[in-house]
């Protein structure tokens, strides 16, 4: 592949990938809600809607993004990836350290089994501070 064909294609995957995403997490959407149908007997039309509001929205930002884009600078540098790379794996990490920990010591003080609403919300609570 020469420089020329890979700076076409970097054109034009830099403007679809965004819309790839949205698409595949409608895709995603879709499915989960024909798969709660199937296996509960109904159909999550709150979930199933929330996701094509959140599609839509999602969309339209990005249209308003690439519309507003004259230039050809890239959103962040190689330095700031770098950053984010770097917080993102102690993050993880930490929050692994910090599971693992405290599995052992419920274990040591006697609890045989903890919740799965108590790892859900260690879990979500971990997504929201790194996010």
């Amino acid at each position: 592949m020469s420089v020329k064909d890979r700076k076409k294609w970097e054109t034009i995957l830099t403007k679809w990938t965004p819309f790839f995403i949205i698409a595949c997490g409608l895709i995603s959407i879709v499915l989960g809600s024909f798969l709660a149908y199937f296996f509960q007997g109904e159909f999550p039309y709150d979930v199933f809607a929330g996701g094509l509001v959140a599609t839509i929205i999602l969309t339209i930002i990005q249209v308003i993004k690439q519309k507003r884009k004259k230039d050809n600078l890239p959103e962040a540098d190689e330095r700031v990836i770098h950053n984010v790379f770097r917080f993102f794996a102690y993050a993880s990490h930490l929050s692994l350290a910090i599971l693992f920990i405290a599995l052992a010591v419920f274990t040591l003080l006697g609890n045989e089994s903890i919740s799965i609403l108590t790892y859900g919300s260690f879990s979500f609570h971990t997504f929201g501070f790194s996010g």
